[in-house]
């Protein structure tokens, strides 16, 4: 059957909803939609505790969950992560496509609770919770408690979440409760980093490198297509400009704080990063009528958090304060987040990573990222490097080896492809990946060159077309590789192909934008009938994304 007979076959055959109004349910359901785990964590132990309190629950990953029992369901509890600004999480989309079903009925006996993590620094905060409440709403539903958002440092607001999940249901609080509710990350491992390579050529700020971790002792058990979680230090230059900037002394013990104010600036607290509730805790110190402008109004502020750090913040609105004081304002270091670059099932005594340096000028001085100048220029080879492992399955190779898979990206977003190629070629697997890849300049930014020519020539890779931004008057970007292959890329979906989408946010957008114009293109189809047809390629994970 060819593409578009598939196309207007899937679109008499919706997603199937099974109503089982008659099933039997818990007293109480616990559903996760999460990228990172996160979301999994504050679900897994909202289960542990109300079975610790004699209450029977079940806790489903959503994309496992049988959406046909919601109107059979009592009480629901949601914990849904944000993907990006305000996208459903990977393993929520077909929830919440089901949940937006003609033959969904109403659900006003269910009643329900969310708990939303988002991060702070997008506009549209906990965008995914906010979405699936409001469609829960739209079907008659009702609230228990009021929905809670959880910025990065997540866990105290989901403890309260579950607790006062338990207190509204149950109707009785506890002086002391039967147990007290506890959120239990994975522990940090410590290994060592044996290799670091540039990959760019030529001097630049923004170098890119290629890391080697060693796992012969860890043997972590990761898969092509996972990430890895790692805390960094921050840059000891912008430590003492902050310092300096404040009239503090670095060596200043602190009052609620064992360490000193030099140490907790560098290990411990956030300043490459500016956050609304930074701003808002500042405020409190700080009264100032500018800074209240700014803060209230949206598109200013927007700006600002932006292009703007902690240092840019006490310059700009100064104001006299001691090391504790400064400390409150401040939220905790939080991980950053690296795509594997190697393959499990060709080197899995090893942990390789693809990072770029960021740094830039902007406001009359430098800027820095604080993961990478970590990783890239304060480690030495051979120093110890503490990380955990983040499985990200929605970003896997298929399960099916005979699978075509398409691979777009940009920049560093070569990293889980170059995983990939690694596994397809240890398993013998040829002409089934094609990789669409760009950067700004091919002399000097064309990452894992030599590999990629090899792995072409070994016939891993059956195509590769690449896309240097920069290399000609009017810039090329990947999506234009797209139209010139437009033929290959529907023969390819014809055979079942897989999507992969690897880079910044903005590419994911423009990728997915022009796959619209083709499938609009190719047959008559309506603007209407594309989205529609991108939205169920992503519901059923044929377009997989690990956008950033």
């Amino acid at each position: 059957m060819g593409f578009f007979s598939a196309l207007i076959k899937k679109k008499d055959k919706p997603l199937n909803l099974n109503i089982k109004a008659d099933i039997k349910c818990p007293p109480i359901t616990i559903l996760y939609g999460t990228k990172t785990g996160n979301a999994q964590l504050v679900a897994q132990q909202a289960h542990k505790y109300y079975h610790q309190c004699g209450i029977e629950s079940e806790c489903y990953n959503m994309e496992k969950y049988d959406v046909g029992r919601l109107p059979a369901e009592h009480k629901l509890l949601v914990v849904v992560s944000t993907d990006g600004e305000g996208e459903l999480p990977p393993n929520a989309r077909k929830f919440f496509a089901l949940l937006q079903h003609e033959e969904m009925p109403m659900l006003p006996n269910l009643q329900y609770a969310v708990c939303a993590l988002g991060d702070s620094s997008y506009d549209n905060f906990c965008g995914a919770g906010k979405t699936i409440e409001k469609q829960l709403q739209k079907l008659g539903a009702q609230a228990i408690m009021s929905r809670v958002d959880c910025d990065l440092d997540f866990k105290k607001p989901a403890l309260q979440w579950i607790q006062n999940s338990y207190d509204t249901i149950t109707g009785v609080k506890k002086e002391a409760p039967i147990a007290e509710p506890e959120i239990t990350e994975p522990d940090f491992i410590s290994t060592t980093l044996t290799k670091r390579q540039q990959l760019t050529k030529g001097e630049t700020p923004q170098a890119v490198y290629h890391i080697e971790l060693d796992n012969t002792t860890n043997k972590v058990d990761y898969a092509a297509g996972d990430c890895i979680e790692i805390i960094p230090s921050n840059p000891i230059k912008l430590v003492d400009q902050i310092i300096d900037t404040l009239n503090l002394n670095q060596s200043q013990q602190l009052i609620s704080n064992s360490h000193t104010l030099e140490y907790a600036l560098l290990h411990q607290f956030e300043i490459t990063k500016l956050t609304r509730p930074v701003i808002r805790r500042y405020m409190k110190i700080n009264i100032n009528e500018s800074l209240k402008r700014l803060y209230n109004d949206k598109e200013a502020l927007r700006d600002y958090l932006v292009s703007s750090d902690v240092l840019d913040l006490i310059k700009d609105y100064p104001c006299q304060m001691d090391a504790d004081e400064f400390i409150s304002i401040l939220q905790p270091l939080h991980s950053r987040y690296y795509s594997i670059a190697s393959g499990a099932k060709a080197k899995a005594d090893q942990i390789d990573l693809t990072v770029k340096t960021i740094r830039f000028q902007q406001k009359e001085r430098e800027y820095e990222g604080a993961g990478s100048t970590y990783v890239n220029e304060s480690l030495e080879e051979g120093a110890e490097i503490h990380f955990r492992l983040v499985a990200n399955p929605s970003f896997h190779l298929p399960d099916d080896p005979a699978t075509p898979l398409i691979m777009i990206g940009v920049g560093t977003g070569i990293a889980p492809y170059r995983a990939f190629l690694q596994d397809l070629k240890a398993q013998g697997i040829k002409n089934k990946a094609w990789l669409i890849w760009g950067d700004k300049h091919q002399t000097t930014d064309f990452l894992y060159e030599d590999e990629l020519i090899d792995y072409y020539k070994n016939n891993t890779l059956a195509f590769i077309n690449t896309a240097f931004s920069r290399d000609q008057e009017q810039k090329e970007y990947v999506q234009q590789r797209l139209i010139d292959y437009q033929d290959r890329l529907l023969e390819w979906l014809d055979d079942g192909a897989m999507i992969y989408l690897c880079g910044h946010n903005k590419m994911g957008d423009q990728v997915k934008q022009t796959l619209v114009h083709i499938y609009m293109n190719a047959k008559g189809m309506s603007e209407q009938e594309a989205r529609a047809y991108l939205r169920e390629q992503r519901n059923n994970n044929i377009i997989r994304e690990d956008l950033y």
